[in-house]
């Protein structure tokens, strides 16, 4: 069998980037783990840390890669920044793993993406855009204030919960100063927060995020919370209720057309789940992330869930790339059809005729 030749481009974590901008690069521990799994698959695997050359990088492996392992996100280049990669690949015709460039850009302007998900019925907090001296108009506090095109909580702290005008005002001006652009201010949902996964069509164990569990009951998810949050979440067994909230996932996941796997966030008030945000990327740290988390309920590792999220993108591409892909993925089939075999499954949901299987245990199950 030949091997399948994959470019892994990532942010590479250096010394001296502990700023909360660089919370997306990926650290060491991660880059050696998703290299192994990767290799584990029988592919050649080569790292390209994604910078400013990212096109030349691309451009001078075109024909010897068979496939982008994307996991980039940028720095400064705002709703683009996810989608670079992506457009470089789509340019220079290399497959890749993960969304399309529209899909990037659209999540990554969450008021575009809560308008997006709203028209296919997903329930969304109401909200508006606000730079400094702009008034607020019909929401009501206490409200929650972040910036609008960022990820893995950055621009967000405790202050992002706001009582009234004085304390928005502020918080909205440190946003614009600090990341020159708009908050999204959207009404607070005081209820739990869950995230919701899927790689391919598998639907996975649905995290629940309880604050009054967390030391210090925070108010909100901020880059604090997750480091010290994974010994107190939970996860939910497939009740009636867990089926409702993949239900609400599945149709975010298809309405901003995310392929191969996603993570997305929701919060409850008043037994209402209302959508957060989707992460396109969601992180893959070999333990703390919270799509290995996931994973992880479902008794799937960690080099398992990277075959299972390169064997949903060869799958999808084989079709329009049938050189790049022929006698070379063998293995990885093999690897993740035995996976998927062995894990516990709790039934199908249909969303506009495609299945998704839920993974892990029913209610009651042991």
């Amino acid at each position: 069998m030949k091997k399948l030749n994959i470019a892994y481009t990532c942010n590479v974590r250096k010394p001296g980037m502990e700023d909360e901008r660089y919370g997306e690069f990926e650290s060491p521990a991660t880059i050696e783990a998703v290299t192994a799994a990767l290799e584990r698959t029988g592919a050649h695997v080569e790292l390209i840390d994604v910078g400013p050359d990212i096109y030349f990088q691309l451009e001078k492996r075109r024909h010897r890669i068979d496939l982008v392992f994307n996991n980039a996100e940028g720095l400064d280049e705002k709703e683009l920044r996810e989608a670079i990669v992506p457009f470089f690949c789509e340019h220079l015709h290399i497959p890749y793993t993960g969304s399309s460039p529209k899909t990037f850009i659209n999540k990554m302007d969450k008021a575009t993406a809560k308008k997006i998900v709203a028209y296919d019925a997903v329930p969304t907090a109401r909200f508006q855009l606000m730079k400094p001296g702009e008034k607020l108009k019909d929401l009501s506090f206490p409200l929650m204030v972040k910036p609008c095109s960022e990820g893995t909580s950055i621009g967000i702290s405790q202050k992002s919960k706001v009582n009234d005008t004085l304390e928005l005002n502020e918080v909205v001006e440190s946003i614009y100063t600090q990341f020159n652009q708009p908050a999204l201010v959207e009404e607070f949902l005081p209820g739990n927060e869950y995230t919701v996964g899927l790689i391919g069509n598998h639907m996975l164990p649905i995290l629940e995020i309880d604050f009054a569990k967390i030391p210090g009951q925070p108010q909100v998810r901020d880059p604090h919370v997750k480091d010290i949050e994974n010994p107190y979440i939970s996860h939910l067994d497939w009740t009636d209720r867990a089926k409702q909230f993949a239900k609400f996932a599945i149709a975010a996941h298809e309405a901003l057309e995310v392929r191969d796997y996603n993570r997305m966030d929701f919060r409850e008030r008043d037994n209402q789940l209302y959508f957060l945000e989707a992460n396109v990327i969601p992180g893959i740290h070999p333990t703390e992330a919270d799509l290995t988390n996931m994973c992880r309920h479902a008794g799937i590792k960690h080099d398992d869930m990277v075959a299972l999220i390169v064997n949903a993108a060869a799958q999808r591409l084989t079709k329009s790339y049938p050189t790049r892909f022929a006698d070379k993925t063998e293995l990885l089939e093999n690897l993740a059809n035995s996976v998927i075999n062995n894990v516990a499954k709790a039934g199908t949901i249909i969303y506009q005729d495609r299945t998704y299987t839920l993974l892990g245990k029913r209610a009651g199950e042991q």
